[in-house]
């Protein structure tokens, strides 16, 4: 389900770093997996100029970064309610119809989107 690209790395440190600088940001949420039980899992995507940042464990594993995955509650919600971009999050549950660029964030109407 994930796209196949090349972000940048972010920690939460750097998230609430750019909250107290000020850094006007962007942040959407994407599908990444549907766990066995079918609960849906996404990770967040930041976005600060041009640049797409992926949010990843301060705690660098063995094998290398581990990007964060959320379920929407509470995990994505008490996230974005805490290092979001401040506009509201509309997710739509039905992940039967996800075609692999599932998204969820904040837009300008304050709708999120899902396609």
């Amino acid at each position: 389900m994930p796209i196949a690209r090349h972000l940048s790395l972010i920690t939460l440190d750097g998230v609430k770093d750019l909250i107290e600088r000020k850094v006007v940001f962007s942040c959407r949420y994407e599908l990444v997996e549907v766990t066995g039980d079918g609960k849906p899992r996404y990770q967040c995507i930041y976005s600060v100029g041009d640049e797409e940042l992926i949010l990843v464990a301060t705690k660098v594993q063995k094998h290398g970064p581990e990007v964060r995955k959320f379920a929407i509650w509470p995990g994505l919600v008490n996230h974005h309610n805490a290092y979001g971009d401040g506009k509201p999050v509309s997710i739509d549950l039905d992940v039967s119809k996800l075609d692999g660029d599932a998204v969820l964030g904040g837009s300008s109407g304050g709708q999120g989107r899902v396609h």
